[in-house]
This record gives structure tokens, sequence and C-alpha cells, in this order.
């Protein structure tokens, strides 16, 4: 293969990578209940060219190169951004755009190039954390679920979580966060976790917490195998984070139970004459597992414009329907509002944005 770079042709070879990890630091939790805080940290890099799909803006990016025997040749090793050679391996950018990199590197003489990867500069877009306090047995729940329905028809950066009490689809921390977070009865709906959304849940409530900036950017990425589920996220702000916490929630959808329905004989009702029980009624976003402590646990002091991963491995239920399972992460503030949320289909990467 021939590629063309500082203006002379180059044969192009690319040896089979071992795929061997170097591991600087890395957190990992199987057991949520055991741990309170989640340290600061650095992170596994891989064989080849190390690089993020998102960064933002001001924020130095640094490129490194791993070799196939997991040497790290970084300091060897040229990159190109843009067509551009850079000085050393690091760049940053004060705009908004799309770049892209490749490293040149040499071995035994030969002169080798990666893939092109393509990364982005964003801004942290907000999101709105809707969390429906429910049960199959309260008649007067059903409208917030619907609320929240016509809510994400309408807005992209809807994240909502069912919190089920006393019904099947309960689970055992459920009091304790109510107890943490001042619910006391039911239905109860809350905006970024604080606010209380109440009858008739106007749209317009929600409209002006979108409309907010927001300094904090959260991808997820997981995988699972059998009942084995991996975690990693990754946070990075534009300002400095004190005394904040990390809530991650496990999430289905299409959950099939009867539902009571005190709305049957209103006529006024979206839910006029659908029964009650309203039956084989589909629960979304149903929280079935927190992956950390149930309010969250404690984060480091987060500085701005650097990079912090987390990584967790649960075990979860083998009757969880794969299809339906989500990722939720917030990150909250010492008062329990949220400051960003963000969500991602189990088995799949959620950028920044």
């Amino acid at each position: 293969m021939l590629n063309f770079t500082n203006n002379k042709f180059i044969k192009i070879m690319r040896p089979p990578l071992v795929y061997t990890l170097i591991f600087i630091l890395i957190y990992s939790c199987s057991k949520p209940e055991s741990f309170n805080d989640l340290p600061a940290q650095q992170y596994a890099l891989s064989p080849g060219l190390n690089v993020e799909s998102s960064y933002l803006k001001d924020q130095l990016i640094s490129f490194n190169m791993i070799d196939s025997e997991g040497n790290n040749i970084t300091s060897s090793t040229s990159f190109i951004v843009d067509n551009q050679l850079i000085n050393g391996n690091t760049i940053s950018y004060d705009e908004l755009g799309n770049h892209e990199v490749y490293a040149d590197y040499t071995i035994d003489s030969q002169i080798y190039s990666t893939d092109l990867i393509g990364f982005n500069i964003v801004e942290p877009i907000n999101k709105v954390v809707v969390e429906d306090y429910t049960g199959t047995w309260c008649g007067y729940c059903p409208p917030v679920a619907h609320a929240i329905y016509e809510l994400k028809e309408v807005y992209d950066n809807i994240i909502s979580v069912g919190i089920h009490n006393n019904d099947e689809l309960t689970i055992d921390q459920e009091s304790d966060l109510r107890s943490e977070l001042g619910i006391s009865g039911f239905p109860s709906a809350r905006l970024n976790r604080t606010i209380s959304w109440l009858d008739p849940y106007q749209i317009s409530d929600v409209n002006s917490l979108l409309s907010e900036e927001n300094h904090v950017a959260i991808s997820i990425n997981s995988t699972l195998e059998n009942i084995e589920l991996g975690v990693d996220l990754r946070i990075v702000s534009n300002v400095e984070l004190v005394n904040h916490k990390l809530v991650i929630y496990l999430v289905e959808s299409n959950l099939i139970y009867d539902q009571s329905n005190y709305f049957n004989y209103v006529e006024d009702s979206y839910f006029y004459n659908l029964g009650n029980p309203i039956e084989n009624y589909s629960h979304q976003d149903v929280l079935r597992k927190s992956i950390t402590n149930i309010s969250g646990n404690a984060l480091d002091i987060i500085q701005p414009l650097n990079d912090y991963k987390f990584n967790f491995n649960v075990q979860i239920n083998p009757d969880f329907v794969v299809e339906n399972l989500a990722i939720v992460a917030i990150v909250v503030d010492s008062n329990n509002n949220a400051i960003n949320s963000q969500l991602g289909a189990v088995n799949s990467f959620q950028d920044f944005n």
C-alpha cells in the first residue's frame, strides 16, 4: 500500500498487533455495595494509536502509540493531524470541529502508518434526567409515564428512569433512594433528581432546564457477555467539580405488567376506558440494578479539561432482555442535583453528544 506523507510516497506495511494491554492504573468494581469513593484514574493504553472519539474545546489532546509488544513508542512516533505533522504528541483546539489523525512509526528501518482515525471537538450537551417514582399498584401514576413519553416526542435529550415501589419491579435499595431524595408519596416525578415535576407535568418546566449551559461531558461504553456486564465511563468537565458523586443505573424497557388505573372513568383523561387495571401495560426505562451505590459514589476532585475514566464489572439477572437494556449515568453535586446525565444502550458506545 502507498501513502502520501511529507511530500513523498512511503511503502506502508502493517504488522499484526498482539492485543496485550499496558495497565497504568484502572479502577474496577464488581460489588457496588462495597465501595464509597471513586478515585481519579488513569487508564490502560492498547496496541496502536490511542485517541478518543471526542474532546472538549481547549482540552489538551495527547496522542499515544503502543507497538504490538506493548512498548510505548510515542516519543519516536510522528503524528499527522489534518495532513499536517504536529510538534510532539499534543494539540488543542479553541473551536468546534472534526479532525483526523494518523501516526508514522519505524520498526527495523521500515516506516509504517496507522489507519486514519477521526475525532471531534465538542461542547457538552445539557441532558435532563426525569425520574418517575411509581408502582404497578399506583392507580394515579400512569399520567407521569405518559408525560415522559410526550416529553421525549418533543426533545431528544431526555433520560428517564422508572423507580418502582412495592411491586414485581422493585429493587432492594429503592427505599434508601426515596429516603435520600425525600420522596414521600406516589406518584412523584423529579427533574434532575431534586426538582419536583408536578401535575399537569408541563413541558415548559423541562425546556428551561434543557436551555441551560452545561460543563460536563459523559460517554458510556458497555459490553455484556452472558451475565457479566462491563461498563466503561469517561468524564471531562470544563470546570472543577468538588464534592460530586457518580450514579450509574441499569434500566430495562418493554416490561409487561398490569397497571392500576384510577382514570378509567375520567372522560378527559388519556387513560379513559383503558381498564382498571390496564392489562399488559408496557413499562419503560425501569430501574433494574444500581451499579454504584443507589444515591451515587463520591468522586475525587475533577480537574478542568482532564480525562477521567471508570470501569465497573457486575453480574446481572439472566432473565433481563439484552435488547431492552441501557445504562444511565448521572453526575450529581453534594445536594444531589443532577449536573448532567447520559444514556447508552447495553453493548454499545455512546459518545459525549
